[in-house]
């Protein structure tokens, strides 16, 4: 039978903002060191630029989420309390958020038609004695599932001061009450609002290692499949679409484990997981975790959309719709270059990333989801025989 495992999802841009201002980016600087660096917490990467080199706007994969396009299919369980964890990794790019406005990587961000579209707009408002400005839509404040008595069962409390973010780790509300542990995030005393874009990293997901099979036992083993071009991928500290990082000129041919098409002109039109490939093709959470922190915390959340998943009702398109009204995080797959091929980019660890631009107001926690895919619920189903998940 096909083993369960989640897969890893596309990526996003990345510019941010929040209560915290200069301490906000600094924050994601530090955490894209920690996280993005080949050995995972105390590593040695280089400070965070953000944005993306990708000709879609900030390299995010925009098919559907209005922001991040998942394609997960495939966890398992919450780990038991014995099986915390560490890893992940932080979004990167070529806007410097300390130099560009906000205004400036909205307009590098824009194709021509845009532009002119907006040039246009413009000199229609200055004929009429108005003011020509570029005004940004402010990001949806998240409304997560709130415990009416407050969390229960709480294993740890994870601060940002920097962000002005809580993470904790308590009974999940998802599933019914039966989907074991969940993750959950509350504003920090004295703070009134945090806003982070799409595509930033918003936690790492565990400690582990990429094998050859998935864990039979069931963690939460992350299944490493790209099926679109589109998808993003975090790769020597930046966000890439799986088409820029192979396009002509990159110094990538290859991504491990895939089949790649190609137009005359060499630019990949899509890609799919090689059947024949013999590598490590799943990223499996070691049994020993140690204490939860920023670098682990990812894996303790669930998806919120699953009771419309797995033949529970509505098919792949309800649950997709739910689930992007659900779920803010998906999980993104960090590449690294081969040491005895260079031009082969082969897998290392998944990162806990945001959906789509949120703005968080909550002073009582909030359940956060993370998008498994209905592939994944419908290979649960069919693996347990039944019609829903359990």
């Amino acid at each position: 039978s096909t083993p369960l495992s989640l897969q890893a999802a596309g990526g996003g841009g990345a510019a941010a903002s929040g209560s915290s201002g200069q301490g906000l980016a600094a924050f994601l600087a530090m955490l894209l060191r920690l996280l993005l660096a080949g050995g995972g917490a105390g590593g040695g990467a280089p400070s965070a630029r953000f944005g993306a080199p990708s000709s879609a706007p900030c390299g995010v994969q925009l098919a559907g989420r209005g922001g991040l396009c998942a394609a997960m299919c495939e966890p398992q369980r919450n780990l038991s309390e014995g099986d915390l964890s560490e890893g992940g990794e932080v979004g990167a790019s070529v806007c410097d958020q300390e130099v560009l406005s906000v205004s400036e990587r909205e307009l590098l961000s824009m194709s021509d038609d845009e532009l002119l579209a907006l040039a246009d707009g413009g000199e229609e408002a200055l004929a009429d004695g108005g003011e020509a400005q570029l005004v940004q839509a402010a990001p949806p404040v998240y409304d997560g599932p709130t415990p009416a008595k407050g969390l229960q069962g709480l294993v740890c409390s994870v601060e940002l001061p920097e962000v002005g973010l809580v993470l904790e780790v308590a009974d999940s509300l998802a599933g019914g009450g039966g989907a074991g542990r969940g993750l959950f995030v509350r504003l920090a005393e004295g703070v009134d609002s945090v806003t982070l874009p799409a595509g930033v990293a918003f936690c790492g997901y565990a400690a582990g290692g990429m094998e050859m099979a998935a864990d039979s036992e069931g963690g939460k083993t992350v299944g490493f499949a790209l099926r679109s071009a589109d998808t993003s991928v975090f790769f020597e500290q930046q966000l890439w679409s799986v088409a820029d990082l192979l396009a002509p000129g990159s110094g990538v041919r290859h991504i491990a484990g895939h089949e790649v098409e190609r137009d005359a002109g060499g630019r990949v039109q899509a890609i799919s997981p090689d059947p024949d490939w013999g590598g490590a093709r799943y990223f499996v959470p070691s049994r020993e975790q140690g204490d939860l922190s920023i670098m682990n915390i990812g894996q303790m959340s669930n998806d919120l959309a699953m009771s419309l998943a797995g033949g529970a009702g509505g098919g792949d398109s309800q649950y997709s719709a739910e689930s992007r009204s659900r779920n803010v995080l998906v999980l993104v797959q960090r590449l690294e270059r081969d040491p005895d091929r260079p031009s082969v980019a082969r897998p290392s660890r998944p990162v806990s990333t945001l959906a789509a631009d949120v703005t968080f107001r909550n002073s009582a926690p909030m359940e956060l989801g993370c998008e498994y895919g209905e592939r994944y619920w419908s290979r649960r189903a069919e693996a347990r025989g039944e019609d829903g998940f359990s």
